[in-house]
């Protein structure tokens, strides 16, 4: 008896993170209305500085410059800092040979956060957008930003990331799941907030930001974070593009992932006041979507075990179905050529998805959490 309530509630925990809960904020959604801020006219538009933290992208400076200065913004109210976080590359030498653009740079690397910090000292204007080197700006996506801000009640508003296609099956998995995550941040976004912001683009009031601790891994999730807990809102704009690459394949998704939920680990540690819903506006969405997430993997070992334990033909058969699912991720794994197959790249991706919040936490635990990301 209590292994068949140890799988149901096993189970229900499961379809509610990955469906009950996206239905459930898209229903609410629905009920509130649509953003109402006109886009900005040139006169209107205030100046903004645009911070950027690099280390080692001598070869994307130039081509991402550029693209910045293609913005439909005006150019006089559009100032560049750059934070060279330890490169050791041609980056100096690059940088020397753009002009227009401030430059901070320091010897040993350091991590974003850090990088983050040193240039919002030395920022002077009303608007702070971040971005980052690799990813280009669709030309009018900080005016959309920025117009945003018309309504006083919004602290952060993020840009909508738009993957271009793969031209693998892993490729084109992933991408399923950056469609499907990106659905369920515009509904809490219209809601009332998305949890956290999208770090490849996004736009806060200058004063609103107060400096993070120099390891910090997500500070996407941190500073928007931080503003929300102020009683701002923290938008995405679905008509601000910012365009970057899938991964192509699982293990550099994988190790991306890992990343990302170790920071998450980590902000949970160093903000005890997230898990409360006296002092958290969006208690509600960090946990389904947050949280939950992260205790999913548990739960599918759990409704694998218990399964096992029971010997009725309902259980016996989902017990197999299960089985049935992970040989189609060990195959992925094993035959890389399988992963062609949209079924077996499917059930590969879903299963690094959820090993990746598994290796995060025994990362986390174990003192290995790093904020200096190196490239996949």
């Amino acid at each position: 008896m209590m292994a068949a309530v140890l799988f149901w509630a096993a189970a229900l925990f499961i379809v509610y993170t990955y469906i009950g809960y996206p239905v459930l904020i898209g229903l609410l959604a629905k009920k509130r209305p649509l953003p109402s801020c006109a886009l900005l006219d040139e006169a209107s538009l205030p100046p903004i500085t645009v911070v950027m933290a690099g280390y080692n992208e001598a070869a994307r400076l130039p081509g991402k410059i550029a693209n910045l200065r293609a913005l439909d913004y005006p150019q006089h109210k559009v100032d560049i800092l750059l934070v060279s976080d330890g490169s050791t590359d041609a980056s100096a030498r690059v940088l020397d040979n753009i002009h227009g653009v401030r430059t901070l740079s320091y010897a040993q690397r350091q991590g974003k956060a850090f990088a983050l910090n040193l240039a919002l000292a030395e920022v002077r204007t009303e608007f702070v957008v971040f971005c980052d080197v690799r990813q280009d700006l669709e030309t009018g996506a900080v005016r959309r930003l920025i117009s945003d801000f018309c309504d006083p009640a919004v602290g952060a508003v993020s840009g909508e990331l738009v993957h271009r296609p793969s031209a693998t099956q892993t490729g084109q998995n992933i991408g399923l799941y950056w469609r499907y995550e990106k659905a369920i941040r515009k509904a809490e976004s219209r809601f009332h907030s998305t949890v956290g912001a999208t770090g490849a683009l996004y736009a806060i009031r200058t004063r609103d930001f107060a400096p993070i601790l120099p390891d910090t891994i997500l500070d996407d999730f941190e500073i928007p974070m931080r503003i929300t807990r102020m009683g701002k809102r923290t938008l995405i704009d679905p008509r601000a593009h910012v365009y970057d690459v899938l991964q192509t394949e699982s293990a550099a998704e994988k190790k991306r992932k890992i990343r990302t939920l170790t920071g998450n680990f980590q902000t949970f540690s160093r903000n005890f006041w997230l898990f409360s819903p006296t002092q958290n506006p969006v208690w509600f969405q960090f946990l389904s979507h947050k949280v939950f997430r992260l205790i999913v993997p548990y739960a599918l070992i759990l409704t694998l075990l218990t399964s096992a334990l029971i010997p009725a033909a309902f259980y016996r058969a989902a017990l197999l179905l299960q089985l049935g699912f992970y040989l189609l991720a060990a195959l992925g794994q094993w035959v890389p050529a399988a992963r062609r197959n949209k079924f077996v790249s499917f059930a590969h991706v879903f299963f690094d998805m959820n090993a990746a919040a598994i290796l995060a936490l025994l990362k986390f635990v174990s003192g290995r959490a790093d904020a200096k990301w190196e490239k996949t």
